[in-house]
């Protein structure tokens, strides 16, 4: 299966023209080996010769909170073990007034996301490009009109001693092997809000993936986000709904409420590795069920089902918010074998199935 960052790469490539042409905000970047982790230290500074608003969404300025950064060793990526977020789009304060000529840097330790346990040389590259707004964007909230500074930075660093860093937390638990034929319960964690709404899209999902697995043929549904039609492709989808129901019948699926790390405008999100969704402000106030292809409590939990499943990715586009209608129905008919492991092509052809 495609990784999240060939998924990215690709849609960075189709929104290219959208970004400018020059890339006014620079980074520099350290990493070292300080006690029991590796800290890598990013300074992003402003060439240009106006003030420019920077986003701080899916950078180190947010803290560890997306993949921006890749780890390999001796050329062997390494798999990112950290948070995953479903989002709406940016607001004014996920922005930061970056002045002309001046800098800002915020620093995370990456043995929180990733596993590094063998000795040896490790590259560390800097993975998503920066987006900014100018004053006068900013003042219209203009977010469309978001610029990107293209980045291609890395360090690179020997360690040893590696044994005795700190490594991801992973769940003690494991899937059961066992399923109970029923999507009835979930378990919430963390107080009540609203968790009988949420209950309800959960118990929906069960049969919402059988429609959705049943429309899986040459049809306009199917075209439209994934595009050119084989049996192959179409296998592929379907399996992805029948895991996901599996998922479900598991009663493994556990539903936190107001998760510690939830920040402006996140909708939900999740670890790699564990079946907990953290749910978010802004998740309680989506409708219920799926509206077209706005974003509702439906369409948030079947694409984290679909993830927890590793049958497909979260992909975000240029302005690092999900990636919207246009640039998925782009995917499908460009890129037909990354739309059938896109979470948001899976959500999307799962509303039009209702």
């Amino acid at each position: 299966m495609k990784t999240l960052l060939s998924l990215f790469c690709l849609v960075t490539y189709l929104t290219c023209a959208l970004s400018a042409n020059s890339w006014p905000v620079s980074l520099d970047m350290a990493c070292n080996k300080a006690l029991s982790a590796v800290a890598c230290s990013f300074e992003f500074t402003n060439n240009a010769n106006q003030d420019l608003y920077l986003l701080k969404r899916n950078t180190p300025l947010e803290g560890l909170n997306s993949q921006f950064v890749s780890v390999s060793l001796d050329g062997r990526p390494l798999e990112y073990e950290g948070i995953y977020a479903y989002r709406l789009p940016p607001t004014k304060d996920e922005f930061v007034l970056l002045k002309a000529g001046e800098s800002i840097s915020a620093s995370v330790q990456i043995t929180d996301a990733f596993n590094i346990d063998t000795d040896g040389l490790y590259t560390v590259q800097y993975s998503r490009p920066l987006q900014y707004l100018s004053v006068n964007e900013m003042s219209a909230m203009s977010i469309g009109k978001l610029r990107e500074s293209i980045v291609r930075k890395s360090v690179q660093l020997y360690l040893d001693g590696t044994r005795l860093l700190f490594k991801p937390p992973r769940p003690n638990k494991k899937l059961n092997s066992i399923k109970t034929q029923s999507c009835s319960t979930a378990t919430f964690l963390n107080g009540d809000r609203k968790n009988k709404e949420t209950l309800k899209v959960h118990q929906k999902l069960c049969a919402g993936t059988d429609t959705a697995k049943a429309n899986v043929k040459y049809n306009e549904d199917y075209r439209t986000w994934f595009g050119q039609y084989t049996c192959y492709r179409a296998n592929k989808v379907k399996y992805t709904y029948y895991l996901v129901k599996d998922l479900l019948q598991r009663n493994d699926i556990e539903y936190y409420n107001n998760g510690p790390k939830c920040e402006a405008n996140m909708i939900a999100y999740a670890n790699v590795y564990w079946t907990t969704i953290y749910l978010c402000d802004k998740y309680y106030d989506l409708p219920a069920d799926c509206a077209s292809t706005e974003a509702t409590k439906e369409m948030t939990i079947l694409s984290f089902l679909g993830k927890i499943t590793n049958h497909c990715s979260f992909l975000a586009a240029s302005d690092n918010s999900p990636v919207t209608v246009e640039i998925s129905k782009m995917i499908a008919s460009l890129a037909p074998d990354m739309a059938i492991e896109a979470c948001r092509n899976i959500g999307y052809f799962y509303c039009d199935s209702q």
